[in-house]
């Protein structure tokens, strides 16, 4: 799925998102925390990845596997990891910076969060959601 860099396509998202893990049996009471989750990932990828231009699009991927979904969040940005090293957002001298929440709220509720880049250079996240 592919979605411009405009935040009036979250909500829609936020409901895809949902309808996700209610076909993977997440439990209703998680439903929210996974939706939050992604969602942050593709506020982050509109932000700071394609500097909300709505020009630039956000790919959002997932696969159900027997004990977890995982979703791959691809931006059109350029981020460079090797200039971000030592950058942990939302820890130590960043937990009080705004810079960083939205990765620190989806870290503490998917638990797995992992930054990359796609085989052409443009900027991946991969969230893991385990399933009961």
């Amino acid at each position: 799925m592919s979605f411009p860099s405009d935040a009036s396509v979250l909500e829609p998202v936020q409901q895809i998102i949902e309808a996700i893990g209610r076909s993977a049996d997440v439990e209703e009471d998680e439903l929210s925390s996974l939706s939050v989750a992604v969602v942050e990932l593709v506020k982050n990828a509109m932000e700071h990845g394609n500097q909300n231009d709505p020009d630039k699009m956000v790919k959002v991927s997932f696969n159900i596997f027997p004990n977890r979904i995982r979703f791959m969040i691809d931006d059109e940005g350029t981020w460079e990891p090797e200039k971000a090293l030592g950058f942990n957002p939302g820890e130590g001298d960043e937990l009080l910076s705004t810079r960083g929440r939205g990765i620190l709220i989806a870290r503490n509720l998917a638990k797995w969060v992992e930054f990359g880049l796609t085989p052409e250079g443009r900027t991946r996240v991969t969230l893991i959601w385990p399933l009961t």
